[in-house]
């Protein structure tokens, strides 16, 4: 947080003080700001409403740990996800390869892949080199926690895929050329008929 969020920090945490029917000092304010200063305001409201609906403390106005641990515990889940998500990837890399198209339930790992080059160029990438990747991959997919899922890649399509909508448009592309073709054939300008 910055001096700029102090005015927000105080609005949270009078409103805590009312919810806990305890009142806020200003010291106590400073000495909280200080506490959580390393952390975004944002991700400070965010645990503050999860440690109110926590059922085993949330009786209890919170501690400074307490919105620290919220915080990291959110941190923790997002880890815990980004690595089964590799681990789903690489299971892809191996089963589809750069052929087949990903597709797996999480959309922040297709965003993820997305991100760090493409499914194809990933698919291409030398073993060794997977390590550097992944924790690239990790990062990034930190990043698309809080993105609606509705801006999130489906899928990502492999080379038969892409192929396939190559040679659609490309098909579309010469039937609209005929059709043109056509048209100019049946005016009389073209077949030479001049008046």
């Amino acid at each position: 947080m910055t001096n700029s969020d102090k005015e927000e920090f105080a609005k949270l945490f009078y409103g805590i003080g009312e919810l806990y029917d305890k009142p806020v000092s200003k010291n106590i304010l400073q000495l909280y700001f200080n506490a959580l200063i390393e952390f975004s305001i944002d991700e400070v409201i965010h645990a503050a409403g999860k440690h109110a609906l926590d059922v085993k403390h949330g009786s209890f106005f919170p501690k400074p740990a307490d919105i620290a641990r919220h915080i990291e515990s959110k941190a923790l889940k997002a880890e815990s996800r980004a690595e089964i998500a590799w681990a789903q990837i690489i299971n892809a890399i191996s089963r589809t390869g750069s052929y087949g198209s990903l597709n797996i339930d999480d959309k922040q790992a297709m965003a993820a892949v997305k991100a760090i080059g493409s499914w194809k160029d990933l698919c291409m990438t030398d073993t060794d080199k997977l390590t550097w990747k992944k924790k690239e991959f990790m990062s990034i997919y930190e990043t698309y926690e809080n993105t609606p899922i509705e801006l999130l890649p489906r899928s990502l399509p492999g080379m038969i895929e892409l192929d396939e909508y190559r040679n659609k448009e490309k098909s579309k592309q010469i039937s609209n050329e005929s059709q043109i073709l056509n048209r100019l054939k049946s005016m009389p300008e073209y077949k030479g008929d001049k008046k």
